[in-house]
């Protein structure tokens, strides 16, 4: 009754300035809360500050090791920052007495199995990874994870199902340049995608231009060690599409399950393709909206470099966890 009253006397420019400061308030406290959440649980060292850090970096590490077993250029040896990581999560996991069954320590100790095995395979000796591991408990480990020769083939004619399991993480593409307009089919695909209220936040920017993608690249850091792809994507979604701090999270929803359509487009369409995080900082992130002319509303996703697939090419294995872990019924 008092607002009504209020509001007739008012004027609605004062409502609206008053609506306006006291959104800002509740933004300002909401990410306090998101701060002090993460802030509480996030790994802050290289070696895991909870049970559950120490087995997510030994997952993070081993998956480091498994791009370079996947690497078309074999590098004896490599790998040491991550097989030091390797190491000091896998003491602090023995330190907890974590159970050793678990995935993330099977996994891990399969990953190092196939770095001796390939090491030996090609007669190069790992006096480093011999300093740091049991090599009798390697010996002896699952082959669950490591590389696997992928052979690709038409998609178009694949049920879902098939197309889930066949689509893998690639970084080597053949030399045929990739025609645009298969953009336009893919992301005619992906705009079916659900979002909040059906806003369609995304946007793609597409990039056939060798030296932005170099200099893209260079900036995202995750790259390295591979040629340059034909094509560079980056996934965005504009935050003006949204209402309020309790949606301030939503870009990173909407644009996640954005992402993933895209990618299986891509597939498709019968091209591979890479993900690539845009985890960077901010001065790099504006680099990247320089280089392709992205406005500051917008969120930056992640990249995807994209183009023709060869018909064989190593990749990594990545082991998934057990379906126990993840789906829990309450």
């Amino acid at each position: 009754m008092i607002k009504k009253i209020i509001k007739q006397f008012v004027p609605k420019s004062w409502i609206i300035r008053y609506k306006m400061a006291k959104e800002h308030q509740r933004l300002k406290r909401d990410f306090r809360i998101d701060a002090k959440q993460y802030d509480s649980s996030f790994n802050y060292s290289p070696v895991g500050t909870s049970d559950e850090g120490v087995k997510e970096l030994l997952i993070f590490h081993s998956h480091s090791i498994e791009k370079g077993l996947s690497h078309p250029n074999f590098r004896g040896n490599f790998g040491k920052n991550a097989l030091l990581g390797i190491k000091a999560n896998l003491s602090e996991f023995k330190k907890r007495n974590l159970d050793k069954n678990l995935f993330e320590y099977q996994n891990t100790i399969s990953v190092l199995k196939f770095y001796k095995e390939k090491h030996n395979s090609k007669n190069i000796e790992t006096p480093f990874f011999d300093s740091l591991f049991d090599l009798n408990e390697i010996d002896v480990a699952p082959s669950i994870a490591g590389a696997k020769v992928h052979t690709n083939k038409f998609s178009k004619n694949m049920n879902f199902v098939d197309l889930e399991y066949f689509r893998s993480t690639q970084r080597e593409f053949s030399n045929d340049a990739v025609d645009m307009d298969v953009f336009k089919k893919v992301t005619e695909l992906a705009v079916k995608t659900p979002s909040v209220c059906n806003r369609q936040p995304w946007k793609t920017y597409v990039t056939n231009d060798s030296s932005k993608i170099s200099k893209l690249l260079d900036l995202q850091g995750g790259y390295k060690g591979y040629g340059v792809p034909p094509t560079l994507s980056l996934v965005t979604v504009d935050r003006r599409a949204f209402i309020g701090s309790h949606e301030r999270n939503e870009p990173y929803v909407d644009g996640g399950l954005f992402l993933m359509n895209y990618d299986f487009a891509l597939t498709y369409y019968g091209l591979s393709s890479c993900i690539l995080n845009t985890m960077m900082e901010e001065p790099m992130k504006e680099e990247v909206r320089t280089i392709l002319g992205v406005p500051a509303s917008e969120v930056l996703i992640a990249f995807v470099g994209a183009g023709y697939s060869k018909d064989k090419v190593e990749i990594a294995a990545s082991a998934r966890k057990p379906i126990e872990d993840i789906l829990k019924m309450v």
